[in-house]
């Protein structure tokens, strides 16, 4: 397994400890146009460090570690229901309701002929790809348009991305980076949004562009450590959750052969 395989980065085909990752959001902030004083709809990166909140309009990374999950938000539960984060969404994966990918199923060979029930539920599942690295925010300011200080320094950042067009621009990204056998960790990356139109309102599209090669940095281990101990523990909490609905249901010896279905790792 190389390191790229170990960072969970591929080429497609067509929590109570304390962590150091802060979590960025990408999102649509109301602010004023200082020149025509209107209220505009600005695509940002919103980040959360400690009790401080900072926005920028432009962000650099550096990628060291990609998961991905299912997830439906719960109104009878008021939360949001996942499942583990895993390398792909090709296998069948525990979720918080005690069941796999959510009661998703597996892949539907001819959608159209499933009931408007059934179609709505599926789309109502939402695969969302976690990205956890390093990242410098260009031209950081706090709400309001005051700039922001001491953002100047590379930061630890987690950060869920959920819509296709933004997951696509950042997946050819990595794609080129992996192509000239290089981990998106040794290269930046420039992202930026776009806010777009939906029914309710807008939404922010990330594009993505390749920036500078930097290689490795001091510390970056360290790093790579807290990623991959976030991914443990949050899996952890799932499993927990699953085992919690199933322990009624299930026999010993059931448990033990679902276990050992599920927690079979693919092998290259």
């Amino acid at each position: 397994m190389n390191l790229a395989d170990a960072m969970g980065f591929q080429i497609s085909a067509s929590s109570a400890q304390k962590n150091s990752l802060c979590r960025v959001k990408p999102m649509i902030l109301q602010e004023i146009n200082q020149e025509t004083k209107k209220i505009v709809s600005s695509p940002v990166f919103q980040m959360k460090r400690d009790e401080e909140e900072v926005y920028c309009r432009k962000m650099v990374v550096r990628l060291f570690v990609e998961r991905q999950r299912w997830e439906k938000w719960d109104s009878a539960a008021n939360t949001t229901q996942r499942t583990v984060m895993a390398a792909n969404l090709k296998s069948d994966l525990k979720d918080s309701l005690g069941t796999f990918n959510l009661n998703r199923g597996g892949f539907v060979e001819d959608f159209n002929a499933l009931s408007e029930d059934r179609k709505q539920f599926i789309r109502s599942i939402k695969s969302c790809k976690v990205m956890m690295g390093m990242t410098t925010l260009i031209e950081p300011f706090y709400e309001g348009g005051e700039p922001a200080t001491g953002f100047n320094e590379e930061t630890p950042f987690i950060m869920d991305v959920k819509n296709r067009d933004s997951k696509k621009n950042i997946q050819h990204s990595v794609e080129k980076l992996m192509r000239k056998s290089l981990t998106p960790a040794e290269h930046t990356i420039t992202l930026t949004g776009e806010a777009k139109d939906m029914p309710n309102g807008k939404y922010i599209v990330i594009h993505s562009s390749l920036g500078d090669l930097i290689g490795f940095a001091d510390g970056d281990n360290d790093i790579l450590k807290d990623c991959v101990e976030y991914v443990q523990r949050s899996n952890e909490y799932i499993l927990n959750k699953w085992d919690e609905a199933n322990v009624e249901n299930l026999s010993s010896e059931d448990a033990k052969i679902i276990n050992s279905i599920v927690d079979v790792q693919e092998v290259d």
